[in-house]
């Protein structure tokens, strides 16, 4: 996820980077350099004007960072500018190629970029759920494909086939203790009319998991909400597809480029509402707190009787900044 390797060292560089690949004759959305502004003073305390701040070379950026996870962030954050544009124009795609290019790097992120751009959205949606963290847990289990075959995309996402077992699984949280995270997210469903994993038509398990990363941050299902628990999601976890997670729901909730299995058309500009970069800046800081990997390292049923305060503290989930 952005910035998470980088320090303020570099911040300087990086943001001449993102403004060399991405700015060209001028932004292309207004947003691009406020989202860049909090970002980059909020994760690593480096304030600029990024309408005017020089621009670096590819080539300079190259010889200055020495890792992977460096490079692969990089390329990342200028995809998600990518996806503030209402449309993609194919100077930004070829330019942010070319920088991927000499950076050595070829993420999935690109893929999907390349895809919209060239406005294949039926194409976009597979590779969207195919490489995110939805597919990457798919991938666990034996019996998605033939799910996919019997249904179709609906599968990534939704549960296609009624599953007992599974439905009671997610049913029975309703009798853990009291304030703790299993009940939480039991009240959460309710609240909401959700249906469990597991009945036909409701999100399916995989999708469901960051479901107790609502409950986890208190992060809301509105449209901001969600586009906070995908970038705390991407900072708290090395699942790969984690942060496509994140891009792709800016391109969904943002700008609508994006269709979704999910989400119902018309919820668009969500980073628009009082403080919205800043709320996603402070939910990559949070993520980046935890000291556990919410994807590869936390079986939350086998926790879901423990208070959930106790849950923040023990995996050093900070509280949000309230602004």
């Amino acid at each position: 996820m952005f910035l998470i390797h980088s320090s303020i060292d570099q911040a300087p560089l990086l943001a001449g980077a993102v403004v060399g690949a991405c700015r060209g004759e001028g932004w292309l959305n207004p947003l691009q350099p406020r989202f860049l502004g909090v970002l980059f003073d909020r994760l690593l305390g480096f304030k600029a004007d990024f309408d005017r701040l020089a621009p670096c070379s590819p080539e300079e950026v190259l010889q200055a960072l020495p890792t992977a996870e460096q490079r692969l962030e990089l390329v990342e954050l200028m995809v998600t500018l990518e996806m503030l544009c209402d449309a993609i124009p194919a100077e930004l795609e070829t330019s942010i190629e070319h920088w991927a290019e000499i950076l050595g790097v070829e993420d999935r992120s690109l893929r999907l970029a390349r895809d919209l751009a060239a406005n294949a959205s039926a194409q976009a949606l597979l590779d969207f759920y195919r490489y995110n963290w939805v597919g990457e847990q798919h991938r666990l289990n034996p019996a998605f494909q033939g799910l996919l075959a019997r249904h179709g995309k609906r599968a990534y996402a939704l549960t296609v086939e009624p599953d007992p077992a599974e439905a009671s699984r997610w049913r029975a949280l309703e009798h853990c203790q009291a304030g703790s995270i299993g009940r939480a997210l039991w009240d959460f469903y309710q609240q909401r009319g959700f249906g469990f994993p597991g009945e036909p038509g409701a999100a399916n398990a995989a999708l469901a998991r960051h479901d107790w990363l609502h409950v986890l941050g208190e992060f809301d299902t509105t449209p901001i909400g969600e586009l906070e628990v995908t970038a705390f999601q991407a900072a708290a976890s090395t699942l790969p597809g984690a942060t496509l997670g994140f891009i792709g729901a800016v391109s969904i909730l943002q700008t609508g480029l994006l269709p979704s299995l999910v989400v119902p058309p018309g919820h668009h500009h969500a980073l628009d509402v009082p403080g919205g970069p800043e709320r996603i800046a402070d939910a990559i800081r949070r993520g980046r707190a935890c000291r556990r990997d919410v994807f590869r390292e936390i079986d939350f049923f086998a926790v879901a009787d423990d208070p959930l305060p106790s849950c923040r503290s023990r995996w050093g989930i900070p509280e949000p900044v309230v602004e």
